[in-house]
């Protein structure tokens, strides 16, 4: 057997050209989006998905702010300029790049993102609003997947469905979207004993957590779909989180890193950042 590859480039290219022409109906009442990505340090994977935007976003007519701030910043002095960044009215659409180093305290931080511009769903408010199944916006990541396994047609009413990861942008927020499609959920974490014998019984594999080689093919029943959200950056480029040799051959299907999930999840915030846009003016 070998997997399927599942390439988030035609799910992309779809959702990028129906953002252009609603910034076309913007520009056209001269309005330009916006959007600010704060960041504080440096992380690799982070400055990936960094890069990833802002290449994104010229193509699509979207102005971005980078707002860069050393490591050593106090939380308070992030809460206060993402208080000013929310305030700013230039500005449409806000994404804090993650994970925040040393003691910094996401938990809270992204309780100073305003819901207006809070294009990745970090805020508590927006978060409760995707459990409670009525989202506003869905961390991209997240929706991305889904968008994913519903492309290609994945059975996902009554799958078994595993998550790697309870991470508030993919794992957490892919299980409530998959209720939503009536999978049934198993959520994974650091402190989760047995993890193989979960993974053996799955239909999908969901993985997200930034550890290269998490999951490899004596991990999956045969036949199963894997979805690689993981991003490491290497010597040798950017990898995913699966043995892409091992799991090829036991899994019915795959999205690759690079070429999968990534591109979706680009397309869907800069997606969220027209859509802030349009409500905000």
């Amino acid at each position: 057997m070998t997997a399927r590859l599942l390439s988030g480039k035609p799910i992309a290219d779809r959702v990028a050209a129906r953002s252009k022409e609603r910034n076309e109906a913007l520009k056209r009442r001269g309005i330009t989006p916006r959007l600010a990505i704060i960041s504080v340090g440096t992380d690799p994977a982070a400055s990936s998905y960094a890069g990833r935007l802002i290449k994104g976003a010229k193509g699509m007519g979207i102005e971005v702010a980078d707002v860069t701030m050393p490591r050593e910043i106090t939380e308070q002095e992030l809460r206060d300029r993402l208080d000013a960044v929310s305030r700013d009215r230039t500005v449409h659409g806000m994404l804090l790049l993650t994970p925040l180093p040393g003691a910094l305290d996401e938990l809270h931080v992204v309780d100073h993102i305003t819901v207006e511009k809070d294009v990745e769903g970090m805020n508590p408010f927006s978060m409760g609003l995707l459990v409670d199944g009525r989202p506003k916006f869905i961390p991209s990541t997240a929706e991305a997947i889904v968008e994913m396994l519903r492309y290609y047609d994945i059975p996902l009413r009554g799958a078994h469905t595993v998550i790697l990861g309870r991470s508030t942008v993919i794992g957490r927020p892919v299980a409530s979207l998959l209720l939503e499609e009536d999978a049934t959920i198993t959520i994974t974490h650091s402190r989760t004993v047995g993890l193989e014998s979960l993974t053996r019984g799955a239909d999908v594999v969901v993985v997200g957590v930034g550890k290269a080689g998490l999951i490899r093919g004596e991990m999956l029943k045969p036949g199963a779909v894997v979805i690689d959200a993981g991003i490491n950056v290497t010597p040798t480029g950017i990898v995913g989180d699966v043995d892409t040799e091992s799991v090829s051959a036991v899994a019915s299907a795959l999205s690759p890193v690079p070429g999968g999930v990534g591109a979706v999840t680009t397309a869907l915030l800069l997606r969220n950042v027209i859509t802030a846009t349009e409500e905000q003016t």
